[in-house]
């Protein structure tokens, strides 16, 4: 009977490892995605921006 147990316990491990592992891959490669959409802003978008700030006027509507 404890072999049963044991052989159980040790399949249900194995299970549960290979579950984590595939939510871990599909997690990198999410954020693997994210990554290469994401561009950062060029300095002419920050020219733009400090323009407005530092005049006190909102941006154009």
């Amino acid at each position: 009977m404890p072999a049963i147990f044991e052989l159980l316990y040790r399949e249900y491990c194995r299970a549960r490892l290979a579950e984590m592992r595939k939510q871990l891959l599909i997690a990198a490669e999410r954020a693997e995605a994210i990554a290469a959409d994401y561009h950062p802003a060029t300095q002419v978008d920050d020219e733009t921006t400090d323009a407005y700030t530092k005049s006190g006027h909102g941006l154009p509507n």
